[in-house]
């Protein structure tokens, strides 16, 4: 039975219309895990957002956001109030010089959105071609490839407050931005939700091809639709579609170690694969990962993709458990052999996190 939304407003009656119970998610995530929402709901607006969670806040339901599902793990049924975002609408503005501003709502396909740019001329987020997903989830995860990442040309980020109904504006600087992570990852998960963003892109920049061979495999004179091009094929090639074979993309983060360590490893393993990174070394997990024996190997209906060993996927079961245990399994492997932890990227659902609110002092 749906509990009554005890309000005068308008729109209370359509808030309790909008509101399922009991409803799979397993359209909602690429890994298809037929896990189900308690209460489950869609917003294609900022009204009906603040609706769903003011409807939350009265009855103490606990809220979970869903963008494209792509960088889920959900491993249990989710209690509480999950909400799909479908906020949509991109507006350009010109910010003069060599700059353009996009604003773009959260519920936008980031693939899409990068198609948009290059097909205008824009700069700075073509090495971020075919990553699965919505643009609101790309600074939860700080998506990156190829050298790029999101933080590299965000703004800033418009977000509502799940407690208050505010929707404010937090400067990317403040969203603790690192590899694979940010605070909508971690202490914020469960409070502030990504309602847009706002990019700062290029119309004249120099193309950075110097990551992943792009400079070899780019055809022609390079360009920005030669490199959208490419970065497109060498996906395509390594990484299975989330619609043919159900997976979240890559499931582990490449470790960052000390050099030190990393001299060690060399010194016993000369063909390891490694980068700089920052104050240390990023190491290539899919290598780690390969070389313990695990690519193709299958697992209880789920297993590692046969081209690409950070990758995970289900080929037959409903359920996470054989995924949490073959992951289980991956990271002891790599630890045993080159004592590196191994740590997921997908975000897992449902995992209480202690909120941490930021101040409004961006608000806009």
């Amino acid at each position: 039975m749906i509990m009554r939304f005890n309000t005068t407003d308008y729109l209370a009656q359509s808030v309790e219309d909008a509101i399922q119970r009991n409803i799979s998610l397993a359209a909602y995530n690429t890994f298809r895990f037929a896990y189900r929402a308690e209460y489950f709901a869609v917003a294609d607006s900022i009204a009906s957002l603040k609706a769903l969670l003011a409807w939350a806040k009265e009855f103490k339901q606990p809220v979970t956001m869903i963008g494209g599902g792509s960088n889920l793990l959900i491993a249990a049924d989710v209690s509480g109030l999950v909400i799909i975002n479908r906020l949509t609408g991109i507006n350009v503005r010109e910010q003069g010089g060599n700059l353009v501003g996009l604003t773009v709502a959260a519920g936008e396909n980031w693939h899409q959105l990068v198609a948009f740019t290059v097909t205008q001329g824009w700069f700075g987020i073509e090495n971020l071609a075919l990553i699965p997903g919505t643009v609101g989830a790309a600074p939860v995860q700080n998506i990156g490839a190829y050298g790029v990442e999101i933080k590299d040309v965000l703004v800033r980020v418009q977000v509502i407050n799940a407690l208050s109904g505010d929707v404010y504006w937090v400067n990317a600087q403040d969203c603790g931005l690192a590899y694979r992570d940010s605070y909508f990852k971690g202490k914020w998960k469960d409070t502030l939700f990504i309602t847009a963003v706002e990019l700062s892109l290029k119309k004249q920049a120099a193309l950075l091809l110097t990551y992943g061979g792009l400079s070899e495999r780019v055809k022609g004179e390079p360009s920005l639709k030669a490199v959208f091009d490419t970065v497109c094929e060498v996906r395509r090639e390594k990484l299975p579609d989330p619609s043919e074979l159900a997976n979240a993309g890559s499931f582990f983060k490449n470790p960052i170690i000390s050099h030190a360590q990393h001299a060690q490893l060399k010194a016993r393993f000369p063909s390891l694969v490694s980068f700089p990174f920052e104050k240390g070394i990023k190491l290539a997990a899919g290598w780690l990962i390969d070389q313990a024996g695990w690519k193709g190997k299958q697992y209880q209906g789920v297993g590692v993709y046969e081209k690409q060993a950070l990758v995970l996927v289900n080929y037959s079961t409903q359920s996470a458990d054989a995924l949490l245990e073959l992951e289980a399994k991956i990271k002891h492997s790599v630890a045993t052999l080159y004592g590196v932890e191994l740590e997921r990227e997908p975000v897992q659902l449902p995992s209480p996190v202690q909120a941490d609110v930021p101040n409004m002092e961006t608000q806009g």
